[in-house]
């Protein structure tokens, strides 16, 4: 049976769907279920196997979930897209699991001193202390 009929039959259990996610090697049917199934713990298993950092970038922002947008935050090694995650996400959380892969002392410095949110400040501090270390 295709993954898509698995994933889209209402009456299926969770197990049988994220063994089907599991297996897939279609991407384009991946990507689907990451950006429009209902329950957040596929969208999370089918982001794990997604490699596509514009694709990711789009979950990161526009996933209902924050631990979907996490892991994709988490799966994006561009430092470029993570420092315009870190300066702009709606979600401190999402930014600071942003901060958190950031290697840029210098933007470091810059979120330590001039960021509108705390938390992210601090963040950005205790990064840069490490690197003192």
């Amino acid at each position: 049976m295709k993954l898509k009929n698995i994933l889209f039959k209402e009456n299926d259990d969770f197990q049988k769907k994220s063994q089907a996610v599991d297996n897939a090697s279609d991407l384009d049917a991946l990507k689907e279920i990451a950006k429009n199934d209902p329950d957040y713990r596929l969208r999370l298993k089918a982001v794990e196997r997604i490699d596509d950092e514009y694709f990711l970038m789009d979950i990161a922002n526009n996933d209902p979930n924050r631990k979907v947008k996490i892991l994709a935050v988490e799966k994006i090694k561009s430092q470029k897209r993570l420092e315009k995650i870190a300066e702009s996400h709606s979600d401190c959380h999402v930014r600071i699991s942003a901060l958190r892969r950031i290697e840029d002392k210098a933007f470091l410095q810059s979120i330590s001193q001039n960021d509108s949110n705390r938390h992210v400040k601090r963040t950005a501090l205790e990064i840069l202390s490490q690197y003192r270390l």
